[in-house]
């Protein structure tokens, strides 16, 4: 496993069959009910493993050696990826530490994918704030996307010119 910044309690590392079953059992309501409204008629674990499945990059997200969270991030496009997040209750223990890793985290799949456009669920100020704090821009109008309502966030890699400088 290898943490995201010096001193940070959380760590990157690849999920087992196991940690999924944890994170999906264990899930944060504010994630549930983003995915439940998104998926409607679908069980978390369907939604959760349909993500696995499709992503170009998983990792599970460890505070100690405690699994508490997966990200991945689903190829849309060349260079253009649409990541999803689901975390436990801990995730919200440490939300400041949490959103400070989740930059470095961004960051580093940029790399891969130097776009990254999601839909955001209006009602889920979490999410909303999370999505703001990483640098994420969002359009103004929101979309009904299954049962709720989204804004479409994008987040792109900056490039720094290092000609004339």
């Amino acid at each position: 496993m290898s943490s995201l910044r010096h001193n940070s309690g959380l760590k990157l590392g690849v999920p087992t069959f196991e940690d999924v079953d944890f994170v999906c059992a264990n899930i944060r309501d504010s994630d549930r009910r983003d995915m439940e409204g998104l998926h409607p008629g679908k069980s978390i674990v369907e939604v959760i493993m349909g993500d696995v499945e499709y992503s170009g990059l998983v990792y599970g997200l460890y505070f100690g050696d405690s699994i508490q969270g997966l990200f991945g991030v689903i190829p849309v496009a060349p260079e253009v990826g649409t990541p999803w997040l689901a975390g436990t209750i801990k995730v919200d223990e440490k939300p400041l530490s949490f959103a400070r890793d989740s930059r470095g985290l961004l960051d580093m799949v940029q790399r891969s994918f130097p776009l990254l456009d999601t839909w955001v669920c209006a009602r889920n100020s979490k999410s909303v704030s999370w999505h703001k704090w990483c640098g994420f821009q969002f359009e103004k109008e929101t979309v009904r996307l299954g049962r709720d309502y989204y804004y479409r966030a994008r987040r792109r890699l900056e490039k720094v010119n290092m000609e004339g400088s």
